[in-house]
């Protein structure tokens, strides 16, 4: 059975995409206004971020020790229009702030000087802190996330989470192989790096709030800029909801791509996890049973508020239509895998998910990568 490619026709084919850079960067404050000068450099304090007003010495990108570049603007509506102009010089973000009791026409004032956002105080004062602590973690932006969940056990959502992101690595150049499955037997024993160093979830026991990015990077490197967070082998009973979102919301300001395995179990505690996700697939063997068996997961996923999720129709020879496959179980089609004659003793062998032209799952999850670089 051939491989069907994803619903959305790829555009174009990406070009990598470097990772986020891991420096900080430096916030710079165009405003006289005592009382916001006030509030934001208590944010900025506690968010760890060097923040820079008028009078301040230049800053120099090139500087020996790598000084920080302005990465954000943060203005009053009494700054100068000239000034703000040539802080974002480069495309740098800028964010107008007041501060409660608003004055006559201060959205107006906000507006005439064309800010990426303007936002109050003290309303959105967890808004800015989440701001400048990216800055101050050297956030290039927010990767998109992906998740894939099983239809039924033995579906083989994990290997083709591997397999995704394995592809989604070599698509954007670089990701992160979230294993939030305490049940999958460890992805770094799929991909053959149970004996790799690196950080792991035991390592993140007690993890809670706000997780730098920089950390996730030294999570177990299987090479070609693929980074995996497995779960432990002991039956510890895995990761709790909350720390797989601390987990993924730092994932996706750290790594071009985010890709997580998800359980079959527990996912209306996830809803912060899914809701984050730029696509969801359930996988399922395409059999009547898997159809109905992923039926139940579809409706969990539902009611946790996910209506967009699709279905991966895996092909175990039982001779069931895909498309019949997917309208019996609710969901649009994604694609189908085909059968890999060495699939499993690759993986016995610890070689990892194959990378080969004719492995079916190596060609449906470029394809999908692919479709996802361009989309994004």
């Amino acid at each position: 059975m051939p491989v069907r490619p994803p619903l959305r026709t790829p555009r174009r084919r990406a070009a990598a995409v470097p990772a986020p850079p891991a420096h900080p960067g430096t916030v710079r404050l165009l405003t006289d206004d005592p009382e916001l000068t006030a509030a934001v450099s208590r944010l900025a304090a506690a968010a760890g971020c060097p923040l820079r007003r008028d009078g301040d010495p230049p800053v120099d990108p090139a500087d020996g020790e790598g000084t920080p570049a302005t990465a954000l603007v943060v203005a009053g509506t009494d700054a100068d229009p000239a000034a703000l102009a040539r802080a974002r010089t480069g495309g740098t973000p800028a964010v107008v702030v007041g501060h409660a009791p608003l004055p006559p026409g201060w959205w107006q004032e906000a507006a005439a000087l064309d800010p990426d956002h303007a936002v109050v105080l003290p309303e959105a004062q967890d808004w800015l802190l989440e701001r400048l602590s990216d800055v101050a973690d050297g956030v290039g932006g927010r990767g998109p996330v992906l998740g894939v969940v099983g239809g039924t056990g033995g579906a083989g959502a994990s290997v083709l989470a591997a397999a995704l992101g394995r592809a989604m690595a070599d698509t954007v150049g670089g990701c992160l192989l979230v294993d939030a499955d305490p049940r999958s037997g460890g992805l770094d024993l799929l991909l053959g790096g149970d004996a790799l160093p690196g950080l792991r979830w035991a390592d993140l026991a007690g993890v809670q709030g706000r997780l730098a990015p920089q950390v996730l990077r030294s999570a177990v490197d299987v090479g070609g800029g693929l980074h995996v967070l497995p779960c432990d082998r002991d039956g510890g009973g895995g990761p709790d909801p909350a720390q797989v979102w601390t987990v993924v919301d730092a994932a996706r300001r750290a790594f071009p791509a985010t890709v997580v395995d998800l359980p079959r179990g527990g996912l209306d505690g996830l809803a912060p996890v899914l809701g984050a996700c730029a696509e969801l697939l359930v996988v399922t063997p395409g059999t009547t049973r898997g159809a109905a068996a992923a039926c139940v997961v579809l409706d969990e996923l539902r009611a946790a508020g996910v209506a967009g999720a699709r279905l991966v129709v895996r092909d175990v020879g039982a001779g069931a239509d895909p498309d019949d496959v997917a309208d019996a179980a609710g969901a649009a089609l994604a694609g189908v895998v085909r059968p890999d004659r060495d699939l499993d003793a690759a993986l016995e062998l610890g070689e990892g998910v194959p990378g080969g032209r004719r492995s079916g799952l190596r060609a449906f999850a470029m394809a999908c990568a692919r479709d996802w670089a361009a989309g994004a």
